[in-house]
């Protein structure tokens, strides 16, 4: 069995650990302009812990976002610029060229609730930004991540085909075998397999979840895939808090192990000790 790539942990549920405020709708992106250093030490701590990718604190770092906290449509659109470009150059620093940076790219709205997508045109906009501003900032892979609407997953994938670095694409499932908006796992498979999708993923379930769904798209899906499911004991809670314990982990991601993925890691209510505990599990 090959040993797959570590991914890093959570960002935003670290950041409250380690007392940093993150109000929605910002949730983690004024983080990067206010509190720099927290956001390097973070990155660092996992790849101390053996990340061999650390993910940007981009999450919510779009103009939309800031427009929805109040900001003028111009204010907005800096603010979202500076922070993700502030972000990638976190990591940059962080890394120090011993890892991969992946450009994290959520939602447009609430990746929890795939029926507030804002429509195409919205989402074109935000998604043509950011990725401009991505490669501004030289990141070293695209991740779009926890996507549960079908719509946003086929313009994301339509709008990525250009760009000359690798494209991977993580999905947040209702079940084991429907995304979050109840699309079936396999009519989405069908759609993306007209795309070049580098790595295909599932993030931010529960443990459960994530195991009972691995076997459902790895039945279509033969090209590189992974996996980092939430620390939390139920899906879509926000509950990260209230965490499975260190037998469940081991036990949960050894299941994932077996299963002989390209990509593993770890998702909110993560902490390094996570990256740290699924290190001694892969080696």
């Amino acid at each position: 069995m090959r040993r797959p790539l570590i991914l890093d942990g959570a960002m935003g549920t670290e950041l409250k650990n380690r007392g940093i405020e993150i109000p929605l709708p910002i949730w983690s992106a004024d983080a990067n302009l206010e509190h720099p250093e927290v956001v390097v030490n973070i990155h660092s701590d996992y790849i101390s812990a053996g990340a061999d990718i650390i993910t940007t604190n981009t999450f919510r770092t779009t103009t939309w976002t800031y427009r929805r906290a109040g900001h003028t449509p111009s204010k907005a659109k800096e603010r979202a610029r500076d922070s993700l470009l502030t972000a990638v150059e976190c990591a940059q620093n962080a890394s120090n060229k011993t890892v991969q940076i992946a450009g994290s790219i959520t939602s447009v709205e609430d990746c929890y609730s795939p029926d507030k997508f804002p429509g195409k045109t919205v989402a074109e906009d935000i998604y043509g930004e950011t990725l401009e501003w991505m490669m501004d900032g030289g990141v070293d892979l695209i991740l779009f991540e926890t996507m549960g609407n079908i719509h946003e997953v086929t313009l994301a994938m339509d709008m990525t085909q250009y760009l000359p670095i690798p494209l991977w694409l993580s999905l947040i499932m209702k079940d084991n075998s429907c995304i979050l908006d109840g699309t079936p796992i396999q009519d989405l498979l069908s759609m993306i397999h007209e795309f070049k999708v580098d790595c295909l993923l599932t993030n931010c379930n529960q443990l459960g979840t994530t195991l009972s769904s691995i076997d459902q798209f790895n039945s279509t899906w033969k090209g590189d895939w992974g996996a980092y499911p939430n620390m939390g004991t139920t899906d879509y809670e926000n509950d990260y808090f209230e965490t499975i314990d260190e037998s469940n982990f081991s036990d949960g991601m050894t299941s994932i192990l077996n299963k002989d993925p390209d990509v593993i890691g770890v998702c909110c209510g993560s902490r390094p000790y996570h990256v740290k505990l699924l290190k001694s599990l892969v080696t």
